[in-house]
């Protein structure tokens, strides 16, 4: 494993001048907001001294006085960030965290600058920023090794997909892997413990609460809780799915079981053959139903978001249709095509549909109306209960599919109005991309 890790770390760990050269540039947005009057600093991996070879992200916060209004910091921070890219000649889009800032590229670099309140008060979940940068450093300095440890994680992490806290992966934050390499000491120590992780883990760096079991009860919702050491009400892993997490946890204990280089660097998967994928999904006798989504470029926070919302409304309706479902997902180009799949383990329903009715024991005015309402069907007591046996509205799927569209209920607001085609089976491969065949090839 030492071998490994080594030449990880030699192929991630930025070359001097690599470094220098990206300071360089940050520092010159920087002087350019600071020739504006503007408080401007470098926050990130990049300040911390964490970036990995490759990675071009430079975080520019701009510091606002705590007696800014909200309204006020909005405008002015997007004012100013539209200002930089015009300086520099950059491309750039609006994005949205609690507020939202203006992120785009400049020569060869991701470049962000973001908005926030200065002083001790947290006003918006961005304000913690530099305190993680302050917290970061103090750390790195205290032990030099904990950069390189710092790296290995990040790298792995995103080999094997977690890697992200935003809506596309529900992972882990680059702030929450340094704070795992700060907690455990190092790379190797990270994995002796995840390894035996369970969902619901606490972990206090700090300890700033002293008591963890009652964290549970504070952070309710969280898969896994990581109390942010600059911030003891705030979880850092809140954005961590449980699919993500679950992921981490046996990528993790695959790689003590079997170390290879190819977890930080994995092989580029090659797409199938239509053919070949026609025939693994009628090998399968199942039935497939996809909506294909013809739309405009959507910001893909929004869209992966969106594409989450919706894909939990279907299945709410197929569900209650009692149509059973196999399994679901979604697909996009980040572009202008996205694509919602599901397969069937039953697509097809009896004539006749098990209606329950009211407990024998309810009043007897509800029960009346019960019977009176389906007195032209058989009526009968089951466990303790009247039912009725009444006709099935919907038997195919098919027929289901024109109502979901019609109605859109659920749905994200950006895929309400845009066209959709509805594939079936095989059909589903008309969507020409390279990308949505390796994810059908995953998917089936």
């Amino acid at each position: 494993m030492d071998e490994i890790l080594a030449e990880v770390l030699r192929r991630i760990t930025p070359s001097p001048k690599e470094r220098a050269r990206e300071l360089d540039f940050a520092k010159k947005v920087v002087d350019f907001l600071g020739g504006l009057d503007v408080n401007a600093i470098l926050v990130g991996s990049l300040a911390r001294g964490t970036d990995l070879s490759g990675d071009k992200d430079i975080d520019i916060f701009i510091l606002f006085s705590e007696g800014t209004s909200r309204e006020m910091l909005e405008k002015e921070g997007l004012r100013l960030g539209k200002k930089v890219f015009n300086e520099f000649n950059g491309e750039f889009e609006i994005d949205y965290a609690e507020h939202p800032y203006v992120k785009g590229r400049i020569e060869n670099f991701e470049v962000e600058i973001v908005p926030c309140f200065m002083g001790s008060a947290i006003k918006s979940s961005v304000d913690r920023t530099p305190f993680h940068n302050r917290y970061v450093k103090r750390k790195i300095r205290s032990d030099k090794n904990l950069s390189g440890e710092i790296r290995l994680l990040k790298q792995f992490m995103k080999g094997v997909g977690v890697y992200g806290a935003e809506a596309k992966v529900q992972g882990f934050s680059g702030y929450l892997t340094e704070v795992l390499v700060i907690h455990y000491g190092s790379f190797k120590k990270v994995f002796d413990t995840v390894s035996t992780w369970s969902f619901k883990e606490i972990i206090d760096t700090e300890n700033l609460w002293g008591d963890e079991e009652s964290l549970k009860y504070f952070f309710t919702d969280a898969n896994i809780i990581v109390v942010d050491p600059v911030d003891q009400d705030r979880n850092v892993a809140a954005a961590v799915s449980k699919q993500t997490l679950a992921k981490f946890i046996v990528k993790s204990k695959e790689f003590l079981k079997k170390p290879s280089i190819e977890f930080f660097f994995p092989k580029k998967v090659e797409a199938k053959s239509v053919s070949e994928l026609k025939k693994k999904v009628s090998s399968r006798g199942t039935r497939i139903v996809a909506f294909n989504f013809s739309h405009e470029k959507i910001n893909e926070n929004t869209l992966y978001s969106q594409l989450r919302k919706t894909e939990i409304a279907v299945k709410k309706t197929f569900r209650e249709s009692e149509f059973k479902i196999f399994k679901g997902g979604f697909w996009t180009n980040e572009n202008n095509s996205s694509v919602l799949l599901f397969e069937f383990e039953v697509w097809e329903l009896p004539p006749i549909q098990h209606l329950l009715g009211p407990p024998i024991d309810e009043d007897s005015k509800y029960q009346e109306n019960f019977l009176q309402k389906h007195k032209s069907q058989k009526t009968y007591m089951r466990d303790g209960r009247w039912v009725a046996d009444v006709s099935r509205k919907v038997r195919v799927i098919e027929d289901l599919i024109p109502s979901i569209l019609e109605k859109r209920e659920g749905f994200g607001k950006n895929l309400r109005e845009v066209p959709v085609k509805t594939l079936f089976d095989g059909k589903i491969l008309s969507v020409k991309d390279d990308g949505f065949r390796i994810f059908l090839d995953e998917f089936i």
